[in-house]
């Protein structure tokens, strides 16, 4: 099989046959981003090898930019005026969600399969993440609008920030448990707060500037042009403090939404489908169908058990916070997406456990889990966006009626009673007319 060696042609390989593997995903009612993994998948290493794994390095700018795209429209949707009734839900919702998460796999990976301290706490750790650019994928796809939806980006962002401090402690307590005085040392488990306290506020300093910047620009191209200058700003500040990219630029978001009072979601939109494409071709060619096989049995009752937490958690926090009981049912299998962070973190953890020897292992259980996830999570977003009806078929058309009491109806004018007739609305343009 011909193996492409040009970042840019695999590129352009990639994006058409996902493309194509979107439509195929739409024709059996699957959401497009299954089709886009699976398109990327069908040309990496796993099958055809079209794409080797060499190119993914040189793609990775690419990567960061649709995680960054992402991350800045779930801030920007994090108004307060909208959000403040779903605050407390959101919050206790998110904290028992990961903490089941983290709870039950550990106890599954350190007593059911007898795995060491440093595999379950660190496995137990990346359970808890939820990867917020696949779910919005498919909200973007079926354009979903609602309490759930505003619950699920809500809880999202603050599962984000739960389990990238679950991680880091983690790495910490495994660190501090291994040091000669067996003993644990505060000065380990400062860095994953620092992270997460430091990302938060350089996010606000940007988001503050980008405020400023931003009265002084109309013209919606030279609005797209800034948001995607700031969402790189924020990729290579990241990377170059050792902050995150994501919590970073979600802070972003919610600032600049929240402040000036603007909708930049209208200008990102232009450019969110090509740019989420890409994003999962790409994250399907780098996913090797063979680490399911390494270690199978650890990676199943991983994610068995990943599934139960979620779950459980988000109903049990539902069920506390008093939350709709569509959120009872539906959030927890909304939640279960997994791709670009937990990668992010896997090597994170990786990169500071190198001398535990467990590498090898919490890869390819992480990598398998990931497989996984990002294959079934949007089938099953998809499915729980429907099942609470905020959900939309692409191309379908909304129709609403009003109906007018009868002590509402004008007098006639010319023997004609004007009537509100039935229209034809999309997500921007909600107005109704009447027919004489």
């Amino acid at each position: 099989m011909l193996e492409i060696n040009s970042p840019v042609l695999a590129m352009g390989v990639l994006l058409l046959v996902g493309y194509v593997g979107g439509r195929l995903a739409r024709l059996i009612r699957l959401p497009a981003v299954a089709g886009y993994v699976l398109a990327g998948v069908l040309l990496g290493p796993s099958v055809l090898r079209v794409v080797p794994a060499s190119l993914q390095g040189s793609m990775m700018p690419l990567k960061d930019f649709g995680v960054g795209m992402v991350a800045m429209v779930i801030g920007a949707e994090l108004v307060w005026r909208k959000m403040k009734r779903l605050g407390l839900s959101i919050f206790i919702i998110s904290i028992c969600e990961a903490a089941a998460t983290f709870v039950l796999v550990y106890l599954a990976m350190r007593y059911l399969l007898g795995q060491p301290l440093v595999v379950a706490a660190t496995l137990a750790s990346l359970a808890t993440v939820t990867t917020p650019v696949a779910t919005f994928a498919v909200i973007r796809e079926y354009r979903a609008k609602g309490p759930f939806t505003s619950t699920l980006l809500g809880a999202i962002a603050a599962d984000d920030i739960w389990c990238i401090t679950a991680v880091g402690m983690s790495v910490g307590l495994v660190l501090s448990m291994g040091v000669e005085t067996n003993a644990l040392q505060v000065a380990y488990l400062l860095p994953p707060l620092l992270e997460v306290g430091g990302s938060i506020g350089i996010g606000l300093g940007i988001g503050l500037l980008s405020v400023l910047a931003l009265r002084f620009i109309r013209d919606d191209l030279e609005i797209l042009a800034f948001v995607a200058a700031i969402v790189f700003l924020n990729a290579g500040l990241s990377r170059y403090l050792g902050m995150s990219a994501l919590l970073m630029t979600m802070t972003t978001g919610v600032v600049i939404s929240n402040v000036l009072h603007e909708d930049i979601l209208k200008v990102i939109h232009r450019i969110d489908v090509p740019v989420l494409m890409a994003f999962f071709t790409l994250a399907g060619a780098g996913l090797d169908l063979r680490v399911l096989v390494a270690h199978w049995y650890i990676a199943a009752v991983y994610i068995v058990f990943r599934i139960l937490g979620k779950t459980s958690g988000c109903y049990v926090g539902a069920v506390i916070s008093k939350a709709d009981p569509k959120v009872r049912r539906y959030l927890g299998p909304a939640m279960l997406t997994k791709a670009g962070l937990s990668l992010g973190l896997l090597i994170y953890m990786q990169e500071r456990l190198a001398g535990l020897g467990v590498a090898a292992l919490l890869g390819s259980v992480e990598l398998a889990a990931i497989t996984f996830f990002e294959i079934t999570g949007p089938i099953a977003v998809r499915w729980a966006l429907f099942r609470v009806g905020e959900a939309r078929h692409p191309g379908e058309v909304l129709v609403e009626e009003t109906i007018v009491p009868p002590e509402r109806i004008p007098e006639t004018v010319g023997g004609l009673v004007p009537v509100p007739a039935t229209v034809a609305l999309d997500d921007d343009h909600r107005e109704e007319t009447s027919v004489p």
